[in-house]
C-alpha cells in the first residue's frame, strides 16, 4: 500500500498571487532601470549599448530571468535543506554556464565584442551569481511570509482548536455506549467488564493529560487507537466484523496527537453489515519516517446525504493535516459502491 507522493495542494495561507506578481514586477522594473543606466556608461574598449538599447535590454532580461528563476524554483531547495556546499557549487557552476550561453549574443550588439577575453567575462559572471542569490532571496522571503501566516493562524486558533479537540476527544455518544456495554458485561462477564473499565480509564487519561503537547509518541497513539477499537468491538458479536493490521512496535517516531482517530470514528459511526466481512478494515504501517494509514468501511446505501460518511469531523482532520504537515502528506478519500475509504501517507521527519 504505497500511495505516498509529494503532490502539491492548494495552500490557503500561502502568499497571494497578486502580491507575488507585484514583488516580481518591482524587482524586474528596478533591474531594467539599472540596465538602462548602466548601458549609458562606456564599457572597456569604448563599447556602448546606448545605440542598441532594445536588443541589449532583451538579451539581458532573458539572461537575468534564466538564472533568477532557475534558483527561484529549483536550487532554493538545497539552501532550505542546509546543503550549503551543494548550493554554493551549483551557484558558481550555473553562473558560468549561463554566462557562456548568453555572452555570444552580444555579438549582435557589439561586433567587436570579444567574449573570450576574461575581462569581459568576469563582470557578467559575477552579475549572474548575484541574480541567482536574488532569486533565492525572493523565494525565501515568500516562504518566510507563508510560514509567518501559518504560525499566526495556529496561534490565533490554538484556544478554539483546543476546545474543539476536547469535544471531539471525549465523544459523549462513544462514552455512553461504552459505559452501557460495560454495564451489560458486569453480571455475565465481570472480568471482561473490569478490563473494559481499565481500558476506558486509560483512554481518558491519555486524552486529557498526554495530548497537551504538540507531538506524542506514535507507539502511544497506536495503543490509544487499539483501546478505542477494543471498546467498539463490544458492540459486535462477530469477531470478523473488524480487521485491523497494526505494527507491534514503531521506531521512536512522534506524531501530532489524535490525528487519525477521526477517520476511525467515522468508520464505526457509519458502518453497516451488508453481508460482506470484514465491515471495517484498518491498517497502519510505519517505515522509517513514513506513516501509511488505511481505513475502509461499508455503509448503508439508504442513508440520507447528511447521514453519509464524512462531514465536519473529517474536514477538521484534513485541515489539521494541512497546517501540521504542509507538503508532507497525501490523502485520498474514495466514496463509491457503499464503501468509504481513506488512504493517508505522512512524512513525519
Amino acid at each position: 500500500m504505497n500511495f505516498f507522493s509529494e503532490k502539491s495542494y492548494k495552500e490557503n495561507l500561502s502568499m497571494k498571487l497578486p502580491l507575488k506578481i507585484f514583488i516580481h514586477t518591482i524587482f524586474w522594473f528596478v533591474f531594467l532601470l539599472f540596465t538602462v543606466l548602466l548601458s549609458m556608461v562606456p564599457l572597456i574598449g569604448g563599447l556602448s549599448a546606448s545605440n542598441n538599447l532594445i536588443p541589449h535590454l532583451i538579451i539581458n532580461f532573458l539572461w537575468a530571468a534564466s538564472i533568477f528563476y532557475l534558483f527561484y524554483f529549483y536550487f532554493i531547495h538545497f539552501f532550505e535543506k542546509r546543503q550549503l556546499t551543494k548550493y554554493l557549487g551549483f551557484s558558481i557552476v550555473s553562473s558560468i554556464l549561463i554566462t557562456l550561453l548568453f555572452m555570444p549574443m552580444h555579438k549582435l550588439i557589439y561586433p567587436k565584442f570579444d567574449f573570450f577575453n576574461y575581462i569581459f567575462f568576469i563582470p557578467p559572471m559575477a552579475g549572474s551569481f548575484i541574480l541567482a542569490q536574488c532569486g533565492c532571496l525572493v523565494r525565501g522571503f515568500e516562504n518566510w511570509f507563508t510560514n509567518i501566516r501559518q504560525k499566526a493562524e495556529l496561534e490565533n486558533r490554538s484556544l478554539r482548536n483546543e476546545l474543539e479537540m476536547l469535544k471531539s476527544q471525549i465523544n459523549p455518544h462513544f462514552l455512553f455506549n461504552s459505559l452501557n456495554n460495560i454495564d451489560s458485561l458486569i453480571h455475565t462477564f465481570p472480568d471482561n467488564a473490569s478490563d473494559s473499565l481499565i481500558t476506558l480509564s486509560d483512554m481518558l487519561r491519555y486524552m486529557i493529560y498526554e495530548t497537551r503537547t504538540d507531538m506524542v509518541s506514535l507507539n502511544k497513539e497506536i495503543v490509544y487507537i487499539k483501546n478505542y477499537i477494543c471498546l467498539q468491538q463490544l458492540r459486535f458479536q462477530d469477531p470478523q466484523y473488524i480487521n485491523i493490521t497494526f505494527p507491534n512496535l514503531c521506531e521512536d517516531i512522534r506524531i501530532a496527537p489524535l490525528l487519525l482517530i477521526p477517520f476511525i470514528e467515522n468508520a464505526f459511526k457509519y458502518s453497516f453489515n451488508a453481508g460482506n466481512l470484514p465491515v471495517i478494515e484498518i491498517s497502519l504501517c510505519c517505515k522509517h519516517d513514513l506513516l501509511q494509514f488505511f481505513c475502509q468501511n461499508y455503509y448503508k446505501n439508504e442513508k440520507s446525504q447528511h447521514e453519509r460518511p464524512g462531514g465536519v469531523g473529517l474536514g477538521n482532520a484534513k485541515r489539521r493535516l494541512e497546517l501540521l504537515y504542509p507538503r508532507k502528506h497525501n490523502i485520498n478519500i474514495v466514496d463509491e459502491n457503499n464503501i468509504f475509504k481513506v488512504e493517508l501517507a505522512i512524512q513525519l521527519a
